[in-house]
This record gives C-alpha cells, sequence and structure tokens, in this order.
C-alpha cells in the first residue's frame, strides 16, 4: 500500500480510533469513490516494492499460498503466478470485489471477504460459502507453504496482532515461507507502525535470539523452527522473510 496517497484521501475525513481489529469505516472511505486508492497500478514505488517481494521468496513455486490483506488484487495476480493455489482475504467488499475481478480468469485463486484476525478461525467454512461448489478449498486443518502479509497488521491492535501470529505458528507448513512488508511511517487514527509491527513479529519468530520462562511459549518453540531468510530495511518500508526451515536457498538447492 501507498500511505502517501492514503494520508492524502484521509486528510479530508475525520480521524478514525483505533480499535480491536481494523477499522471498515476507513477503508469504506478509501474506496468509496476509487477503485485503486493507494495507486497500484501507477506508481513506481508500488510496482518496485511487490517485484522486491517476489524476488525475496525463497522458492520458486508454492502449492498452497494465502494472503492477509490482498486490495483490489494487484499484488494477488503476480502471486498467483507463482502458487498452485491461492486464497487472499480482504475486509472490504469493493476491493473483494475488484479483486475478484481482476483474477477471474485464475480458477486456482480463491478471493474471500473477511476481516483479519477472526476470519482465519473460521477460514474453511468462509471458504466453502464463497465457493461451495469447490473441492479443493482448504480446511481448517490445511497447512500453507506461503503466508504473505503485506501492510495490514498495523491496522490491527496488538492483541490481534498476537492472534496473527499464533495462527501463522499454527498453520505454516514445514518448509514454508512467511513474507511481511509494512510501510515504514505512522498512519492517522492507527496505533501501530511498520517498526513496532516487525518488532513484535521479530520477538516471535527469531527464535534462536529469544529466551522465555513462558511454558507454552517454549513448547512452541520446539514444535516451531523458523529462519530469517531475509531483511530488507528500505527507506520506506520493511521486508522481512522467515521459513519454517533452517535451510537457506543455497543449502536447498546443494551448493553448501
Amino acid at each position: 500500500m501507498n500511505h502517501i496517497s492514503k494520508s492524502i484521501i484521509a486528510d479530508d475525513t475525520p480521524a478514525i480510533a483505533h480499535s480491536d481489529n481494523y477499522s471498515q469505516t476507513y477503508f469504506d472511505a478509501l474506496y468509496s469513490d476509487n477503485t485503486d486508492p493507494w495507486e497500484y497500478q501507477t506508481r513506481w514505488y508500488e510496482k518496485r516494492k511487490r517485484d522486491m517481494c517476489l524476488a525475496v521468496l525463497p522458492q520458486n513455486q508454492y502449492d498452497n499460498a494465502i494472503e492477509l490483506g490482498c486490495g483490489n488484487g494487484v499484488f494477488s495476480e503476480l502471486l498467483a503466478r507463482r502458487c498452485q493455489a491461492l486464497v487472499s482475504i480482504d475486509s472490504n467488499q469493493q476491493a473483494v470485489a475488484l479483486a475478484k475481478q481482476r483474477l477471474a480468469k485464475s480458477s486456482h485463486v480463491k478471493v474471500i471477504q473477511g476481516v483479519i484476525p477472526h476470519t482465519l478461525s473460521t477460514l474453511s467454512n468462509v471458504l466453502l460459502d464463497a465457493y461451495p461448489l469447490a473441492d479443493d478449498s482448504p480446511t481448517h486443518q490445511s497447512s500453507f507453504n506461503l503466508i504473505v502479509i503485506s501492510e495490514i497488521l498495523y491496522y490491527l491492535s496488538p492483541a490481534d496482532i498476537d492472534t496473527v501470529i499464533t495462527w501463522i505458528q499454527q498453520n505454516l507448513a514445514i518448509g514454508g515461507t512467511l513474507l511481511c512488508c509494512h510501510w515504514r511511517y505512522p498512519i492517522d487514527g492507527f496505533e501501530m507502525t511498520g517498526e513496532t509491527v516487525h518488532q513484535r513479529l521479530y520477538q516471535a519468530f527469531d527464535l534462536s535470539n529469544t529466551v522465555s520462562s513462558n511454558k507454552a511459549f517454549n513448547e512452541r518453540k520446539q514444535q516451531v523452527d523458523f529462519s530469517h531468510q531475509s531483511k530488507l530495511i528500505d527507506t520506506d518500508f520493511l521486508l522481512d522473510v522467515w521459513q519454517n526451515s533452517p535451510k537457506s536457498v543455497a543449502m536447498q538447492e546443494n551448493l553448501i
């Protein structure tokens, strides 16, 4: 997302108070008279960021992927070329309609409307409601080889971010990839920033550098072995990639 254009739009509307989940009113206002409020399709900033996200993915193809916060589907369309199956989620009705239109010819992509993190706990039911005739929708037991979270977590409360982190730990497949990308600047009306979001992610996934006396945490640490594959600190955004595997790309290809 490009939050420069978002700030310009938000200046004409009252500040939206932060709540346990991001404000639907906030996004409804952005999409009310604009099909591309962050100018995904025209800004070089957005294209460059998408290209960088795709470039750092440690695998060429993924069997089963999920994208949290797909917007109007511009990045989803590119992700779809790297995935055998992709679920893209957004809370805004207009954004979901635009994404479905963009991805209409990609039968392996399912676009659903839902609020993060609540939709994650009922994902199989939401998919079944949206695609009742599909026989390949993941169930709540399914794991994902790729989880993409792009510029959404700072719209959530800290508690909801922790809920997403727990869901990731439970649903990222062995050998799978987690990609997180967030704008670094403050956003009017919201408490969290890209900096605070990624600090929380580091604490959760850089387990080798974390010591905890919490029994539940330590049990989870034994079950999940995340390695920090890539870390990119751009002036404008943060991009981090973790793998549920100790192997780097060179190790996977037997170069070392």
